[in-house]
Order: C-alpha cells, then structure tokens, then sequence
C-alpha cells in the first residue's frame, strides 16, 4: 500500500522532468532561424541598377517600408512620383539600399537614374527623391558566362 502512494508522486515528477527537458531544448534548425523571423527587417546597403518591370502598376511606392517602426507610412503613385515611364530614362532606377525580411522578397529603395547621373535641367532641384519598392516590380540585369569567361 505504501509504494501505490509514492507512484503518482514519482510518475508526476518524471513527467515534471521530462517535459522541462523537452520545452528547453530547441532544434538546431530553429536556433540558426532565430535571426531571420518573418516581420523583422534587415537593412542592407547596395549600389546597382535596375528597370521598371511591365507589372509595376501592381504594386506601389512608400516612404518607408510596410511593417517597419516608422509609424506614417504613406503610398505615393508612380505618376505623382515621377517614376514610370513618364520621367525614368530607358525605365533605369538606382537602387541604392535594400530590406529582407523574412522569406518574402526583398523591398528595395530606388531613386531616378538620370538624376544619380547630373541629367536633371538646372532649374530643377538636385535633391534625389527616394522610394521603397517590392522586389517583383523590378528587373535585374543579367549576368551571363561570357563576362566570367574573359
């Protein structure tokens, strides 16, 4: 009789155990994930070019990127911005900054080419107005063998 009594209290403190064990130990692959959580942002610098894609009306400019801290977060259109084909030479766009966030695409900061390039008339203002754009509405170069092959 005296051991059916200690039973519950030994089966309750190897479950007490184990199930600490077991809510303490984390995978290896959710350890190295820890850094790259969806809604997270990641700010990266960059210098390259890239083209309006023809899907560009399907997406739109900000100030800042969605789901950032910054808490006025405005969508400004293409027309307003000038950054269509209505004042973008050769739809070229200088890209400038970039933030991952998670395993969506990437959202990218891009300005007016021909302003990087002193194509702007004199009386215009020099300053270079910069908008943040989803990856899809972009074009990348490509890169082939031959420029590796040399």
């Amino acid at each position: 009789m005296l051991r059916n009594k200690f039973l519950p209290l030994s089966l309750l403190a190897a479950l007490t155990l184990l199930g600490t064990a077991t809510l303490n130990s984390t995978p290896a692959h959710a350890a190295n994930n820890a850094g790259v959580r969806p809604g997270s942002l990641t700010y990266h610098k960059t210098d390259q070019f890239a083209t309006i894609g023809t899907n560009y009306k399907s997406f739109k400019l900000y100030n800042h990127v969605p789901n950032s801290k910054y808490k006025q977060i405005k969508t400004i259109s293409w027309k307003k911005a000038k950054m269509s084909s209505y004042g973008v030479v050769n739809n070229a766009v200088h890209i400038d900054m970039f933030a991952s966030q998670g395993l969506q695409y990437n959202w990218y900061r891009i300005s007016k080419a021909n302003v990087l390039r002193n194509r702007t008339p004199n009386n215009q203002q020099k300053k270079v107005q910069k908008y943040w754009v989803y990856g899809q509405a972009l074009v990348f170069p490509k890169t082939t063998q031959l420029v590796f092959a040399k």
